[in-house]
């Protein structure tokens, strides 16, 4: 274990926060999904009007499209009203308000779209602070850079006010708490986790329960229940406010869900399209998953026990996850969303075990890394409404689709961020270099 540097830390972290939040906002989505727009149009409303019911008829596009109700709902009182997330809508509210001061009261994605690349760059940050007390620091920079940058955290948590994006801060947010023993944040964290999407709640449960466990400390768990429960009483608040309904769940069609569990509660297709489809599948998009997968495997028992409950939530979310919804997660995103929080649990453990790499993964790691740089450099600057909804993510592929509609354009801008990666590689293993 390596402690931290005085000398750097006091750059370090905050640096790596302000380089990630400039990429992010350079390449922030302008034009987004409904899913985003919607909850974007709400947090403009409340923050311009402070009330939710937004009318309608002023955005026809949305009002009239054909799925309607898949962001619009009823609240008690009958009025039609934006159905997104609690921390997804609340989240964008003070950089509308900060806009509507500054004079800009138009409705526009980019407040909610900046607040997303905050969020993110903060995630990635609270993950190399974390690493950074028990790797040195050229890898717990790497690690949180190969999180930030290589994965769907940059085109899909980054580029827009997703429910990912509060959820992946959540779950960042609970390492470093965890890894600090500082219980009652860890139910902090928990809670803005479940603001993004309540049945992430399984996330700060398993840890809760888990580390009081393995610790033989029902203190732990009762730390994290009372500020998780804390948090999750302002949800039923938020929801009575905003739909009339003290249920969490009120912003969305809950009916969909427990539909899909009572059709198929586990069905195995669903499940393994996550993990292997072309079009969504976290292996197809991230395969440092299985460059580092063993690695994983054989350090386990080692890891500290935070990282490990964190991986087995992320696990129970999942499976709970795709018994609710397809693995698809919709479209007009770029490599898949639905992931993310298990991406994100896993992310700590990975770095963590990553010296256990056996000789064919060692060398297979910096050509997948930078094989990662450069596909998600070209879907995070292209607009995610480029990417058309496709019923069949078995045969199709974002990236390929892209490559093959834009080849000079793609393949300039891959080519220009593998580049980029090989030389930050090299100058990242020259020994003359790499004195922490």
């Amino acid at each position: 274990m390596t402690g931290p540097h005085p000398s750097t830390a006091r750059w370090a972290a905050p640096a790596l926060f302000a380089a990630l939040v400039v990429v992010y906002v350079a390449t922030m989505g302008r034009a987004l999904s409904f899913d985003v727009f919607a909850a974007n149009l709400a947090s403009w409303h409340i923050a311009e009007t402070g009330s939710p019911f937004v009318d309608l008829t002023d955005f026809p596009k949305l009002n009239n499209w054909p799925t309607r109700e898949i962001w619009i709902v009823e609240a008690a009182d009958g009025r039609d009203v934006i159905g997104r997330s609690s921390g997804v809508i609340a989240a964008a509210v003070p950089a509308y308000r900060l806009a509507g001061l500054l004079g800009f009261h138009d409705m526009d994605t980019v407040p909610a779209s900046v607040t997303a690349a905050v969020l993110t760059a903060a995630a990635v940050t609270l993950l190399y602070v974390v690493l950074r007390r028990r790797l040195a620091q050229r890898e717990a920079l790497l690690a949180a850079l190969l999180f930030g940058l290589t994965t769907p955290v940059w085109s899909v948590a980054a580029d827009g006010m997703w429910p990912h994006t509060v959820t992946v801060f959540g779950i960042m947010g609970m390492a470093w708490a965890a890894d600090r023993e500082r219980w009652w944040l860890v139910g902090v964290f928990g809670g803005i986790t479940l603001w993004g999407r309540l049945h992430a709640a399984v996330i700060c449960a398993v840890v809760g329960l888990l580390l009081a466990w393995w610790r033989r400390s029902p203190a732990i768990a009762a730390k994290v229940a009372m500020t998780s429960g804390a948090l999750l009483a302002l949800t039923c608040l938020w929801s009575h406010w905003m739909y009339g309904t003290w249920s969490p769940t009120a912003a969305y069609r809950i009916g969909d869900f427990t539909a899909n569990v009572e059709q198929s509660p586990v069905d195995v297709v669903n499940q393994l399209g996550l993990w292997i489809s072309p079009g969504r599948g976290m292996l197809w998009w991230t395969p440092l998953l299985l460059v580092l997968g063993f690695a994983l495997v054989r350090g386990w028992r080692d890891l500290p026990d935070w990282s490990r409950a964190l991986v087995v939530g992320g696990a129970g979310y999942t499976l709970a996850q795709l018994m609710l919804n397809r693995y698809t997660g919709g479209g007009s995103f770029f490599g898949y969303r639905i992931g993310l929080e298990m991406l994100a649990c896993l992310t700590p453990a990975l770095a963590l075990s990553a010296h256990r790499m056996g000789r064919v993964a060692r060398r297979l790691f910096a050509p997948v890394a930078v094989l990662q740089l450069a596909v998600f450099a070209a879907g995070a600057v292209s607009s995610p409404a480029l990417f058309p909804d496709a019923d069949d993510r078995w045969t199709r592929n974002e990236y390929l689709w892209w490559l093959g509609e834009r080849p000079l354009f793609v393949g300039l801008v891959s080519g220009g961020a593998a580049v980029i990666g090989i030389v930050v590689w090299r100058m990242w293993t020259d020994p003359d270099l790499k004195r922490d």
